[in-house]
Formats: structure tokens, sequence, C-alpha cells
């Protein structure tokens, strides 16, 4: 009998407590309501919701602060999933700002396709390196030029003071066409603008569209960049989760190609708004992009010396993923 009754006790035990059946969490993100995002978001909930092995909070509305504060969260395990731009993780991973380098990039499928097949395992290599784990890419977008005249060459930018992000391949890109590159936090952009202190900055169309067009009157697509964003966990958190846990939260995550076509059709709908409000939205010719082209590239290799680290690395297979991109045969009607 005590045999026995020794067997059972071991088993109790062994057997995982009914709390450790379920994966817990926070998840942070900043993601604008009835935004394509938010959407994602409420999908990720839904698909959490019906697994009985994983719960969630989510603090998806900016609660944890800026993307420097939510990465040190992250890697603190105080959150253990999040969403960060590749600016922002520029700042834990240099790197992450080689994707960055003015026009690089010649199409949203030449960015996609280099993302998906040449970019992904670097990049889950250098979270890993900081205690991080890679999930799924998610959606940003062409990083445009804003200010309060129209800039549609290089000549027009020189002299004007620009806002850039404080990431080198923004300060070099602007550096390249004689801007004044001024460096500022987000909260202070709208009141530089109002006082002059800037005549213009880089950012997205859609933050562009929420949070500047009343402060600037015309944004220039130059689309000299691409900002893709990652999802990610803590890297503690995720290796103490069972397979399946990992499983159903990797799975509950928004398909990445309907989530690019989300964003990339708001986008387009923001840019007529803009239009039907008076604002002058510009599309580059194939000439001017040509000059813009030829003026920034000379800041590529600065750029990439001023990284360091594994920044050639980065450059290298984004050039293989170009010309891989180049050589897949077309479609022949």
């Amino acid at each position: 009998m005590s045999r026995l009754l020794c067997f059972l006790a071991l088993m109790i035990l062994a057997a995982p407590a009914a709390a450790d059946d379920v994966a817990r969490g926070k998840v942070t993100a900043l993601a604008q309501v009835d935004s394509p995002w938010d959407r994602h978001w409420d999908y990720f909930k839904a698909k959490i919701d019906e697994s009985p092995v994983v719960e969630m909070e989510y603090f998806i509305r900016g609660e944890v602060g800026t993307e420097e504060q939510m990465l040190t969260a992250l890697r603190r395990n105080r959150i253990q999933i999040g969403g960060i731009t590749m600016w922002g993780l520029a700042g834990i991973v240099p790197e992450s700002a080689v994707p960055m380098i003015p026009f690089l990039f010649e199409s949203t499928e030449e960015v996609d396709f280099v993302f998906d097949n040449f970019l992904q395992d670097l990049f889950t290599e250098f979270l890993a390196d900081r205690g991080l784990v890679f999930l799924d890419w998610s959606e940003v977008g062409w990083s445009n030029l804003y200010a309060n005249q129209p800039v549609l060459t290089p000549g027009d930018a020189d002299g004007l003071k620009i806002r850039g992000s404080p990431n080198f391949a923004a300060q070099a890109f602007l550096q390249s066409v004689g801007a004044d590159s001024i460096p500022l936090g987000t909260a202070d952009i709208a009141p530089a603008l109002q006082t002059g202190l800037v005549d213009g900055g880089l950012s997205s169309m859609v933050f562009f569209y929420y949070a500047l067009s009343g402060f600037a009157t015309d944004v220039t697509e130059t689309h000299q960049s691409y900002d893709q964003g990652i999802q990610m966990a803590n890297k503690q958190w995720w290796d103490s989760l069972a397979e399946e846990q990992r499983a159903v939260i990797k799975g509950a995550f928004y398909p990445i190609v309907p989530a690019r076509a989300d964003v990339r059709d708001l986008i387009g709908e923001l840019r007529s708004d803009l239009i039907s409000r008076g604002l002058g939205v510009h599309r580059l010719t194939a000439e001017q992009r040509a000059q813009w082209v030829e003026a920034t590239a000379p800041s590529h290799q600065v750029i990439l010396d001023e990284i360091g680290g594994r920044a050639n690395e980065v450059y290298a297979a984004i050039q293989e993923g170009k010309r891989a991109f180049a050589d897949q045969p077309t479609a022949i009607d």
C-alpha cells in the first residue's frame, strides 16, 4: 500500500500544475484605433480566446510607451509579445537600419520577396542574440517626405530643415540631398512645424495622415525606404512554453499576405482623402526619382560603415534577393 501511495505522490509531483497548463503573457503594440493593425490584433485576440492553453492581456494602444520603452519591457520579460518597427528595433539592432538605406528597393513586390526569402533568417539571429524571438513580419509601409512646399527633386530639399528619425540611415539620406537634418521625438514634430523649427520631415503615409497632415501642405511619395514591422516575443518566456502553446500563438497572427494588402489599401484611401482636402500629394516621375537615386547613392557605403557589425552582410543579402527577384520568370499572356 505504501508503495502505491509513493507512486501516486510521485505522479502528482511530476504532472504539471493546472496553472502551468496555461501560458499567460502580455502583448504591446502601437495600433491606431479602427486601423488595419487594430483589426489584425482583434483577429489575434479571437484566435487566442479559442484556445484553452493560452491567455493574454493586451496593451496595444501605446500604454507601455514608446518603442524604446516597449523593447525594454520585452527584453526584461515584463511584456512577452510585441510589435516593433524596424526603425524602433535599430536602437538595439543597428543592422535594422540597413533595409532603410535610401532607394534600395524598387517596388513593394520586391520588398516582400526580399524580406520573406532573404532577411528573415538574419533577423531571427539578431533578435535571438538580444533575448528575443522572431514570430512574423508586420506591415508598415513606404517612408515619404512632407513639407510646407512641394519637394520633388533633391535640389528642392537643399537647405530645408527636415525632421528625420535619429536612425543614421534617415540622417544620411537627408544630408546627402543638402537638407538640414533635425532629429526630434515624435511628440515634438507638430509644434516644430508650427513654429518653423522644421520645414518638414520623413514619415509613413499613415503617420503623416493621422498626426501631421494639419501642419504641412505637401507630401511627396519619395518611397525612399520601406519600414517593416516585426512581431516578437521574449525568448526566456517563449522557451518556457509547450510546443502546443507556441503553435497557438504563431497561428493567431493575421496572415501576412492579406495583412499587407489591408495596410496598402488603407494608404490608398488616405492618399485620396488628403487630395480631397486640398493637400499637395506628389508622385515622382521616373526622371525625378532617378535624380534622388543618383544624389543618395554615395550614402549607402557611408551608412554601412557607420552601422558596422553585420551591416555589409545584410546589404549583400538584400542585393542577392533583388537579383533573385529580377530573375524570376514573368508571366506570358
